[in-house]
């Protein structure tokens, strides 16, 4: 009698979901990186270089600029790959950012409030905003350095052991991000495009920061400190308010990080 094998099909090894979010979230923060750093390169040679395309009027806002259109297709790829490169930046901070929302509240079925109490989320509004809106590397230096310091610190599987550990570069970030309000305060006054309307927006997600963000918290207080003695007598009164704003949210965000370290 014949015996029949009988061959069966090896079952196919399941692709670990954490591991592919895990490579996403690399390839985000290395585009963030990379392509900024790009940027950043392109950004300072137009600095150092603009006077060979500006002359004096437009530097003081008399004349405008006039338009250079390339005459190659070669030149036109070098314009535009600065774009490309703020773009890619911009697109790594979804990726990065977004595995990390996904991460969060996979499981869960998070409100408005809670999606926007969350300083990654509010990133994700900030970079949907510059995404849409003109390019400059000031925008793209607080979502580098935040990527660097997840590099950094990738060893560390717990964030906010990462945040004790770094928090110079955390108020470094937190800075740079004022840097960006005022940058764009100047861009308003120069009308430039649509400034007023981006500085808006911008005000309105850095003032969730200011509510649920202990970094930025602690680092516009530092700046109200050192400006206490500047003050008018006449102004003093609503600088006290600012001021115990800021301890209030820094004293509900400290009771808030200890419930969620407290066990049940």
């Amino acid at each position: 009698m014949a015996v029949q094998k009988i061959i069966r099909k090896k079952p196919k090894a399941k692709a670990d979901p954490l591991a592919k979010q895990k490579i996403i979230w690399t390839v985000g923060h290395s585009l963030t990186l990379a392509c900024g750093a790009i940027y950043a390169v392109f950004y300072l040679f137009q600095c150092l270089t603009f006077y060979r395309y500006r002359s004096w009027k437009t530097l003081f806002l008399i004349a405008r600029p006039p338009i250079n259109k390339p005459k190659t297709w070669l030149k036109w790829l070098w314009h535009l790959f600065p774009q490309v490169s703020y773009r890619l930046s911009i697109i790594g901070v979804f990726l990065s950012y977004g595995v990390t929302s996904y991460q969060n509240w996979n499981a869960l079925n998070p409100s408005w409030y809670d999606l926007l109490s969350k300083e990654n989320f509010q990133s994700i509004l900030i970079a949907f905003l510059w995404l849409f809106s003109r390019a400059t590397v000031f925008k793209l230096i607080p979502f580098m350095l935040t990527s660097y310091l997840h590099f950094t610190v990738k060893d560390k599987d717990n964030e906010e052991e990462s945040s004790s550990q770094n928090t110079q570069l955390l108020h470094v970030i937190a800075y740079s991000e004022l840097i960006v309000a005022g940058i764009l305060f100047l861009d308003t006054l120069a009308f430039k495009g649509a400034s007023g309307f981006v500085l808006a927006l911008y005000l309105a997600v850095y003032w969730l920061r200011l509510n649920f963000s202990p970094y930025a918290q602690v680092t516009v207080l530092r700046l109200v400190v050192k400006l206490d003695k500047k003050v008018p007598p006449k102004y003093e009164s609503q600088w006290k308010q600012i001021k115990e704003f800021l301890y209030l949210r820094m004293s509900e965000s400290k009771k808030k990080k200890a419930k969620m370290t407290t066990p049940n």
